[in-house]
Order: C-alpha cells, then sequence, then structure tokens
C-alpha cells in the first residue's frame, strides 16, 4: 500500500512499515546470538501455520540457506538488514503489545503412586483429535479438540473438572507418566508447557508439551483480579499459585473451584534426562534460548520468524531496565492470544520463574519479514 501499512487477513492487526533505523537499540543487541537462534528454527515457519500477508517464503528459504552455512557470522546485523525488513504490529488504538514471561519449572514427583504423589499427568489420549474450522459446531461449538470414537462420532473431550474427578483414571491406552504432589503443581506445568520433575532417586523427568484437550482457556489470575483480591501488576504467577493452595484443594473448596473454571487440561511427552541439563524444545520443535526464544499465538504467526521487542522489563533483576532484543517465534502458549502477544521464554528453575513471574508489561513488537537480498550486496 502506498501508506505503507501492510494489510494482513486477520483484521485484528495491521503491519505498519518502519526502518532498522526505528528499532531502537537493535544494533547493540547480540544479534550474533540471535542469528545462531534463527538458524535452529527457520525453514519451516509456515510448516502448518498462518499466512502472513506480504511473506516471502523463496526469501525466508535464501535466508534461512545463508544463516545455515555461516554467511551472516561476521556481520550479522548486516545479514539481517540483506534478508530482512521491520514492520511494527499494530493490533489495537495504541499500538503497544503486553509481553510475559515463561520458564520450565522443577518441580517433585514419583513414577509410582503414593499418598505423597498421587496426581497423574496423563500422555496423549490415542483418541484426541484436532478438530478443523468445520467441524467446530453444535456440540463442538467453541472446542478446538474432540474425542472420536471408535464409530467416528466426535465429542466433546472431558474438561478439567471431569478429568481430575477420574474420566481419564480406566481409559484405555491413555498412559500415566509420572504422578505429582497435587493438581496445583500439574497446573503449573500446564501453564508453562513444560516441566523437569525431580524423582527420588535424583534423576529427572522431563515433560514436554504432546497437545490439550480442546476446552476453553480461562486465565484465573484475571480471574482474582476481578474478585478484586489483587490489581493486575500484583497478579503474578507467584501470587495466583499462594491462593489457589491457601483456599483448599479439596473438592468444593475455592481453590479447587477456581481451578476448575480453567476447563482447558495439557497433555504431556515425557524422557528421562540423560546427560548434560537441556533447554526445552517449544513447539517449534527447536530447543529454546533463555530470552532468545518467545512464545506467540500460532493462529496468527508461524514458527521461525525474527521478532525485536521494545520493552522496559525487570529482566535482570528486581529493577526494569530497557529489554530490546531480537527474538525468535518458537513455542505457543494458551494464553497467548493475539498479533501483539508475546511470552518471553526466561529458562529453567526457580531463579528464571522469579524473575519470568514478574514481567506484565507493555511495549513495541516487532516482526521482520524477509525479503530477497540484492544481487552484488556484500556480506
Amino acid at each position: 500500500m502506498a501508506s505503507g501499512a501492510a494489510p494482513c487477513s486477520a483484521a485484528a492487526y495491521r503491519l505498519d512499515a518502519v526502518s532498522f533505523a526505528d528499532l531502537p537499540g537493535f544494533g547493540q543487541d547480540r544479534l550474533d546470538e540471535a542469528l545462531k537462534n534463527f538458524a535452529k528454527t527457520c525453514g519451516r515457519p509456515l510448516n502448518g501455520g498462518p499466512s502472513v500477508e506480504g511473506f516471502d517464503g523463496a526469501a525466508e528459504a535464501e535466508a534461512c540457506r545463508a544463516a545455515r552455512r555461516g554467511d551472516g557470522a561476521a556481520n550479522p546485523k548486516n545479514f539481517f538488514e540483506r534478508h530482512f525488513r521491520p514492520w511494527r504490529i499494530v493490533a489495537n488504538a495504541s499500538g503497544d503489545a503486553f509481553f510475559t514471561g515463561y520458564y520450565q519449572p522443577e518441580i517433585a514427583g514419583s513414577l509410582t503412586r503414593t499418598t505423597a504423589y498421587p496426581v497423574p499427568v496423563y500422555g496423549l489420549p490415542p483418541d484426541l483429535v484436532v478438530l478443523p474450522p468445520g467441524k467446530r459446531s453444535g456440540a463442538l461449538t467453541g472446542l478446538i479438540a474432540a474425542r472420536r470414537a471408535p464409530s467416528g462420532a466426535l465429542t466433546p473431550f472431558p474438561d478439567r473438572g471431569a478429568i481430575e474427578d477420574g474420566a481419564l483414571e480406566h481409559a484405555p491406552r491413555v498412559r500415566k507418566l509420572v504422578y505429582l504432589r497435587d493438581n496445583v503443581d500439574l497446573f503449573l506445568a500446564q501453564v508453562q508447557g513444560s516441566a523437569r520433575v525431580r524423582l527420588s532417586d535424583g534423576r529427572v523427568l522431563v515433560l514436554t508439551f504432546a497437545g490439550k484437550n480442546g476446552q476453553p482457556y480461562t486465565a484465573l489470575a484475571r480471574v482474582l483480579v476481578q474478585k478484586g483480591v489483587a490489581t493486575p501488576a500484583e497478579m503474578t504467577m507467584d501470587r495466583l499459585i499462594q491462593w489457589i493452595r491457601a483456599n483448599g484443594l479439596e473438592r468444593g473448596q475455592p481453590g479447587d473451584e477456581l481451578l476448575r473454571l480453567n476447563r482447558s487440561f495439557v497433555f504431556f511427552n515425557a524422557h528421562i534426562e540423560t546427560g548434560a541439563q537441556a533447554q526445552p524444545r517449544g513447539g517449534s520443535g527447536a530447543p529454546l534460548t533463555p530470552l532468545r526464544s518467545v512464545a506467540v499465538d500460532k493462529r496468527v504467526w508461524p514458527y521461525g520468524l525474527p521478532f525485536f521487542i521494545d520493552s522496559t522489563l525487570p529482566w535482570r533483576n528486581a529493577e526494569p531496565e530497557p529489554f530490546r532484543r531480537l527474538v525468535m517465534s518458537q513455542d505457543t502458549g494458551a494464553a497467548i492470544v493475539g498479533a501483539a502477544r508475546a511470552d518471553i521464554y526466561f529458562g529453567l528453575g526457580r531463579e528464571a520463574g522469579a524473575r519470568a513471574a514478574e514481567i506484565r508489561h507493555h511495549g513495541q513488537f516487532f516482526i521482520l519479514l524477509p525479503i530477497r537480498s540484492r544481487v552484488g550486496d556484500g556480506q
């Protein structure tokens, strides 16, 4: 368009053309780190993902080949400027984006059910199927997955409350991967999309996202804010977890009732960690990189494209400071909804979790779309 705005198929946002000079701190970022992260995931950004108007698949493939053969190693800034064009994501009147943080928690568990560890973590049920848009009607309206009967008929998959009440307890071919202390630890693993489960013998079982029951997701922190428990700025994940436990997890108690409001339920894959401690893999299949990987709404953005964040966050300590970084879309999350929304991956364990929990900040969000490099340009 002559105005420099790119129309998008999703009416909820538009892309405004900008220059690299409009990305504050772009030249001061460690773009060598960003380039390595791009090379891990590129080559499959539209793998089952949405269509982004203006996306040039041939240009992306060219940039990917160049990155993987090391063309940008000497001058990563020049690499991104040659192969991409930045656009500001505008999804509301103010043009602001909203950023949160996530991490991979470590929790205690057992491979066998005990009185200390009674809550099962389930593998992906074999009768769970993803619903194509044309099938989301009638009893399946608003659902993104369903249960397929042997006859082929589709019915809603049990929600969180039904599963906690035993709906899958004796379901055929549904695996119980590990057992946790309570439904709060399970909820924490589900919200983060992965977890490290420390077993009594010292080994670590790594849980990674496998799928979900297709029922709608409810942000429980928002529910508590609406109830006046805390302000939006005060309602961190730690505050939410503390409230749930303090208000009881027995059937009918307020903590349990709050958990059941979120009907969405996540299933996992599992493997015993061997060798050095490793970062989890995101929905893209690529290992996540702390402060370089983000989860986005996969209905809007494909995996593997660079985004630039300009915000002020308490990302290194409690004091907010500029966060101006080139990141890659490598993961997704049920709570990450909309074009101007990203969840920044902070890493493993308690310290990463403490930092991630504090991130609920606004800023500017840019996407870098690939372009054909000009013949004769130097590296």
